[in-house]
């Protein structure tokens, strides 16, 4: 759609206009506002209709509802007549758009402002700013604020009803996602729902087989409002609401936070990732993991807090054999909670038999992390003796519990809090060498407002909103000690509050109670965090019948332990690693060892988890689409979607058999299995050669590189191998994503970094010169037809944007001018510097297949230079100009 058609729309049989006397706006016309997916439509009281456009025909999702309303009295303040339309263009945070104004009035004197934008890179979700003013003489005692309230029409017969996503907290750690049956209804509070439970992330969505809507808020910090979601016989109404009362004087506005609205097709996974999106462009994004959040581990909490030293020490063997790279010291280690100092009962010589049993593991090639809580402090402490100023106190100047460490909250945003964490962090990973901290707890992820007087808050929600802040005093003091530490955040079953991942470099399932709550976390969270988000699936003991391993490695995730070994000295719950366990589990280790899915691009929006059956998820990763399909039993088709072009060959990675070959033309294929069937979908070709996608643009940004909801869909390939295949020991890690225009090939490269070192300018302008001989990335690009000939395109650029193109043939190099460009940025606080580049595609038939390539990393100098490449060269010393070596270029339709 043009952008002139994607503008504001009219409807009526006489269009109101721009400027609307009083008396015009009783009348029967209403106003739009649309794009290509979704429209909104307002009558003349200034209520809302959602009209999907994503099918053949538009599809109305709701009636005319007080979509925008306060409550005044315990009754719905929601009719406002309409006075003003005013359609324009907006330049957003989030992107350009489409914008229209409203103002109504009601009969007693409140203006209400709404303001709705529709963003160009994000079809189907509306922004929605409303304020209200009291333009009368008296003032307004407001009960709450309600925005976005709809009754979605009920799913057509025998359609399958509707599903719920919602991103709360509850004592009872139910199902994040859930079918929407008669009676339900789920208040979704972002407040404290119990002591220690509360906070999450600010999105609920509700969907049917056909369409779905998303409704939550856009502020930078977590809001004390709701997001309820209520049957209402086969109709569901969803909202965002606050209902913490206020006086609103003559003259004074109430502005409501950014609220979005989004209309989509498939289930949660697409909201939560333009949800996402929108918070990246704000800010707000989760880190990129360092490498080795991705490695398998291994937690003695199998031994729980009663454990000892020599049975951690006895296990460590078994670790490391069956290929674990991570041992994680649980609960138990402290004196007690608050006092974070080995406890002398099993740590006789303190701090130098912690230090001992790192230095343990680290000779045995893993990494340690060690188990804290902080934010607690038990009674009978010495932190809490020496320190009770810090607790977080109610307004009646009580504690609040932490259940269950019997602990009280302190507050998180008090300086002296932070900085008795900055200090313990330094402890843990700069003095006695932890590479990592498992940071634990459901009280983490949300707390309640704070009264206590000697914190100084302006407000007492301080404590509330700027809980963030804390976590970033948590991440930077750990990456300060340790550049490469991994900091786990897992608060034990609550909903994962969006505003705190910023801070975390891994997340795990979070003491799941099912193998579905594994599976469906990690969909949920791979949205949140992004599509190759370090998530782990928590201990296997705690899946569906103990030892569920394809529900974390089908879907992507890291796979972790608490099996106990060569005894276990409890008289019931063991964990005792059986032979016959000890092979379950070296088979399914060894397997996501030799996949890594966890580091590959989740595809969340190919399947349905509410509606398609059997339940499917898919990892795009090494030029392969990995599909685990999950049922109890299953005898029937399963449809593959997401395949290219051509034939693809598939295995059954499990029990290494062949089940044949399919295309997109003819995606189908008779299964039976019980529980689980992982299936990998490889490309036919002609030899062995590394496969990168590449994803498809018609247009780009006016910038001339693509827009940033354009690299958010693009594949991506990883590698953090040498030249010679051999993994890295160091934190370098590449991904590389992949775009291809009518005659462009563009490139995302981000990089992980130890240290930097550049030119700072070009050593010629037009002449050849070593910019390799420091940090770059490099594509080396050779067209069809050219295979085995030393004719190809070289272009690297290094971290501060130097760039060189050359044109490689058998007769020399020859340096390019003004054909290729490229642009980086340095995140030194994370150390991570990405580069784009633009590199011309032509070659003489201007055929779409048969181009090559292949992309290297150059880091460091002297003794610590680094050479990786994505296709190995196998050379004795580094030389990537092996164009036998360079993979396949294949591009993505799907």
């Amino acid at each position: 759609m043009t952008a002139r058609r994607a503008f504001l729309q009219w409807l009526a049989a006489a269009p109101l206009a721009t400027q609307l006397p009083p008396v015009l706006a009783q009348g029967r016309g209403h106003v739009r506002v649309q794009n290509a997916a979704l429209s909104l439509q307002f009558d003349e009281q200034l209520r809302c209709r959602i009209v999907g456009l994503m099918g053949k025909q538009p599809l109305p999702l709701t009636g005319f509802d007080a979509s925008e309303h306060l409550v005044v009295k315990g009754r719905p303040l929601g009719r406002f007549a309409l006075q003003q339309a005013e359609p324009g263009k907006a330049a957003t945070p989030f992107g350009a758009g489409q914008v229209l104004r409203l103002t109504g009035r009601s009969t007693d004197g409140i203006e209400k402002h709404v303001r709705v934008t529709l963003l160009d890179e994000h079809p189907g979700v509306a922004l929605l700013d409303v304020n209200y003013v009291n333009t009368s003489d008296k003032p307004l005692v407001v009960d709450a604020w309600v925005n976005a309230a709809h009754r979605l029409a009920a799913a057509p017969r025998h359609a399958g009803g509707w599903w719920t996503y919602s991103g709360a907290s509850h004592a009872d750690r139910r199902d994040w996602v859930q079918p929407v049956r008669r009676g339900f209804e789920q208040r979704n509070f972002m407040g404290m729902n119990a002591s220690d439970y509360g906070g999450g992330t600010p999105v609920v969505d509700v969907w049917r087989r056909d369409v779905g809507m998303a409704v939550g808020h856009l502020a930078l910090h977590p809001q004390l409002v709701a997001l309820p979601v209520k049957a209402m016989g086969d109709q569901v109404d969803i909202a965002l609401r606050s209902d913490a009362p206020q006086t609103l004087a003559p003259g004074q506005t109430l502005t409501t936070p950014t609220t979005f609205l989004a209309v989509h097709r498939g289930d949660f996974f697409v909201p939560l990732d333009r949800y996402r999106r929108l918070m990246a462009a704000q800010g707000l994004a989760a880190p990129e993991p360092p490498c080795s959040a991705y490695e398998a581990q291994w937690c003695a909490w199998g031994y729980e807090r009663d454990f000892s030293l020599d049975f951690v020490r006895a296990t460590l063997p078994k670790v490391q054999e069956l290929g674990f790279k991570w041992a994680v010291l649980d609960d138990g280690w402290q004196v007690r909670t608050g006092d974070w100092r080995p406890d002398l009962a099993k740590f006789p010589r303190g701090e130098e038999d912690m230090k001992a049993l790192v230095a343990d593991i680290h000779a045995r090639g893993m990494k340690a992390r060690l188990w804290i809580a902080p934010l607690a402090v038990a009674p009978g402490s010495d932190e809490l003796h020496d320190h009770t100023d810090m607790l977080l106190l109610d307004h009646d100047g009580a504690v609040q519990n932490v259940t269950w460490w019997n602990s009280f909250y302190l507050c998180p945003v008090y300086a002296k809090t932070q900085a008795h964490l900055a200090a313990t962090v330094q402890k843990i990973i700069g003095d006695w060498g932890f590479d990592g901290l498992k940071v634990d707890g459901q009280h983490l992820n949300g707390v309640a407002p704070c009264f206590n007087l000697a914190h100084g808050h302006a407000r007492p929600e301080d404590s509330v909103e700027h809980l963030a802040d804390y976590y970033r005093v948590l991440h930077e003091s750990a990456h300060a000690a340790n550049a490469e530490a991994v900091v786990e955040v897992c608060p034990c079953g609550t909903g994962y509050a969006f505003h705190n991942m910023p801070f975390m470099d891994q997340a795990p399932a979070s003491d799941p109670t099912s193998s579905w709550q594994v599976r469906h976390k990690g969909k949920t969270l791979k949205a949140l965090m992004g599509p190759w988000a370090a998530y782990a699936g928590d201990h296997v003991e705690l899946s569906t019948g103990g030892q569920d391993f394809s529900s974390s490695v089908g879907i992507g995730a890291v796979v972790a332990t608490k099996f106990t070994w060569p005894v276990d000295p409890k008289p019931k719950d063991s964990f005792l690693l059986t032979p016959e366990r000890e092979q379950h589990w070296r088979q399914w280790v060894d397997l996501y060892n030799q996949q890594r899915l966890a580091e590959g691009r989740y595809r969340g929006e190919l399947y349905d988890l509410g509606f398609d059956k059997p339940e499917t998820h898919v990892i795009e990763q090494a030029g392969a689409l990995h599909y685990a399909f999950y049922a109890t039993t299953w005898d029937g088709p399963v449809t593959l979607r997401g395949l290219g072009a051509g034939r693809w060959t598939l295995r059954d990675v499990v029990n290494q058999r062949s089940l044949g070959t399919v295309s997109a033309a003819q995606p189908t294929l008779p299964v039976r299995f019980t529980h689980s069937l992982l299936i990998e979908a490889r490309p036919e070709t002609p030899d062995a050669l590394p496969i990168a996608f590449a994803g498809k643009v018609a247009t780009v940004g006016d910038d001339g590189y693509p827009h940033a909801s354009q690299w958010a869909d693009a594949p991506a390939t990883f590698f953090r191998h040498d030249w010679q295949g051999r993994a890295l020991a160091g934190p370098q890690s590449t991904r590389v994503q992949l775009l291809r225009g009518a005659s462009q090939l563009y490139l995302r490269f981000t990089c992980k970094f130890g240290t930097l070192t550049t030119y700072e300018r070009a050593g010629s302008a037009t002449d050849l010169w070593p910019l390799w001989d420091r940090d770059v990335v490099e594509v080396f690009l050779q067209a069809p037809g050219r295979t085995g000939l030393k004719s190809y395109r070289e272009v690297e650029v290094s971290p501060n944007g130097l760039l060189l193109d050359i044109a490689v043939e058998a007769s020399g190099k020859k340096r390019v001018l003004g054909e290729s460009r490229a642009r980086t940025q340095v995140d030194a606080a994370h150390k991570v510097w990405t580069a784009e580049l633009a590199v011309p595609m032509q070659s003489a038939g201007d055929t779409e297949e048969g181009w090559r390539l292949n992309l290297f990393r150059v880091e460091g100098q002297g003794a610590t230079r680094v050479y990786s490449s994505w296709s190995p060269t196998h050379t004795p010393e580094p030389d990537f100009h092996l164009p036998a070596a360079f993979g396949r270029l294949m591009t993505r339709t799907a």
